[in-house]
Parts: structure tokens; sequence; C-alpha cells
């Protein structure tokens, strides 16, 4: 019998996961009400777990989620008005395992964080 290619999550990482769970819900509900500089903290919070999260999940065999939790702390870093360190976080998922649409739109969130960084 063959070893599975991915393991499954540890402690740590699940109790990393809901805790960022938390502090992305509650980004998004201060965003959705116009408070964003109550939500900016936030989003760095959250932003820091998806970086945390990402490599956890690499080295379970899981790249395709790390690339995933990547993209997130990017939009994250965006949203809290840090776009270098969003560009930095969608390369790094674009340069690994992502479906073609996936791909396309990460993409295209490059190139917008491009922008904003040269206006």
């Amino acid at each position: 019998m063959s070893t599975p290619k991915t393991k499954p999550y540890t402690k740590i990482l699940k109790e990393a996961m809901h805790r960022k769970s938390e502090i992305l819900s509650k980004a998004q509900a201060f965003w959705e009400v116009g408070m964003t500089e109550t939500a900016q903290p936030l989003w760095l919070s959250a932003a820091n777990y998806e970086e945390h999260i990402a490599p956890m999940l690499d080295a379970l065999g899981r790249e395709l989620e790390g690339a995933m939790h990547r993209i997130s702390a990017a939009s994250c870093y965006e949203k809290a008005g840090d776009p270098s360190r969003a560009v930095n976080l969608y390369r790094a998922a674009l340069s690994g395992p992502l479906r073609d649409d996936t791909r396309e739109e990460v993409e295209n969130m490059l190139r917008a964080c491009l922008i904003a960084l040269n206006t």
C-alpha cells in the first residue's frame, strides 16, 4: 500500500486556520460597513496568519492549498494598503501549482497591484 501524498492537518495548523478565519470575518464585517480604519489592523493580522499557514500546508504536501493561502494573504495586504507585500505574495502563488483559471485571476490581481504601486 502506498503512502498518501498529502498528510492530515496538524493541531497547530488547525488552530492557526481557525484563528485566521475569526480575524478575517471581523475584518470583512468592518470593511463592509465602511469602517476601513478599524479593519486595517485586522487585515494585516489575517495576512500574517495566511503567510504562516501557507508553508505549513506545503510541508504537508498540500501545495495547492498553500498557494491559495498566499493569494488570500496578498489580498489582505492589498486591503490593508500594502501593495508591495501583496505583489510578492501574488508572485509566490504564481510560482506554485494553480488551476488555469485561478492563475489567470491571480495574474490580473498582480497587474492591478503593480499599477497601484506606480500611481
